[in-house]
């Protein structure tokens, strides 16, 4: 980021004046995050790397209001003195949040439990029909049509019969809510005051939360094998979903699908940059590594 466009987001967003230059600190699927020091403290800016419209944005902020109302820590986001969530800028539009000290220590499986648990009690009404990307299977065609190429392409073209069978227990949603829809170990982090942090709100929307909690436990079971753990932490802090039964997982087997077929999409198209191409075939070793089958499934249901 240009210290020109710092400070101009500075004085869209009335933060006072600049202290230094902005600082390169993490880059997710949505936009890279930027430190930017002023006469006021520290701020998170976010440049955009997909176009988003101010009115999406500013239900994302609806949420993560009343999720900090309801006692969920998170970056508190921050509106330009005109009262609009976005900056349009060059080369990419922009958002701020304050700045949150994170430290690299990973959160237990407890507090991932704790965490979900209140984002799900805020109850914070959906705002139109979930997205097909979180409730829709890929479907046969689409499976068929998912390039493969190099280590990952030989690993999912072994994996692509058990994967494309977990289209059968998509089932349509109900119950509803606005939820994160992002609440993997990546965006739940440790504070280095203490606590759990909750990033990445942009992605949030409507999805039934037993649903996002079962992608949730996935997650966890994947990363650390305390899925178990992490759903007792849930139910003691008062999460309101359960998970049941396999159509309880339909919007982890839809999203891990999407994932895949973009991903791989990405990591053949010469289009793309060399970096993007190298992030998205890292994803799909990573999630090929051990992806979310209905052995697994199977598994957990039993362990909760």
């Amino acid at each position: 980021m240009r210290t020109e466009t710092a400070a101009l987001v500075a004085e869209r967003y009335g933060l006072g004046a600049l202290t230094g230059e902005p600082v390169y600190a993490a880059r997710g699927e949505l936009g890279l995050i930027w430190r930017v020091g002023t006469e006021r403290g520290s701020w998170a800016v976010k440049e955009l790397l997909i176009d988003v419209p101010e009115a999406d944005a500013a239900l994302d902020v609806a949420f993560q209001r009343a999720a900090a109302a309801s006692g969920v820590r998170l970056p508190p986001p921050v509106l330009a003195l005109d009262g609009r969530v976005i900056l349009r800028a060059e080369p990419h539009d922009v958002r701020v949040y304050a700045w949150e000290e994170l430290t690299a220590e990973p959160p237990t499986a407890a507090m991932l439990g704790a965490a979900a648990a209140a984002v799900h009690r805020v109850g914070h009404p959906a705002d139109r029909p979930v997205d097909d990307w979180f409730a829709a299977p890929l479907g046969r065609d689409a499976w068929a049509r998912i390039p493969r190429a190099g280590a990952w392409g030989a690993e999912l073209e072994r994996l692509l019969p058990e994967l494309a069978a977990l289209d059968d227990l998509v089932t349509p949603p109900v119950g509803v809510t606005t939820c994160h829809r992002d609440l993997g170990p990546d965006n739940l982090r440790r504070a280095a005051d203490g606590g759990v942090v909750v990033l990445d709100w942009e992605n949030c929307g409507p999805c039934a939360p037993e649903r996002e909690l079962a992608a949730v436990l996935a997650d966890t079971e994947a990363a650390t094998e305390a899925a178990a753990e992490a759903y007792a932490a849930y139910l003691d802090a008062g999460g309101p979903a359960r998970v049941t039964r396999p159509a309880d997982f339909s919007t982890a087997v839809a999203v891990q699908a999407h994932l895949l077929d973009f991903y791989a999409r990405r990591a053949v198209n010469p289009a793309e940059s060399g970096e993007n191409r190298e992030r998205a075939a890292t994803r799909l070793e990573r999630m090929l590594a051990r992806p979310l089958t209905r052995e697994r499934i199977d598994r957990l249901l039993a362990e909760l």
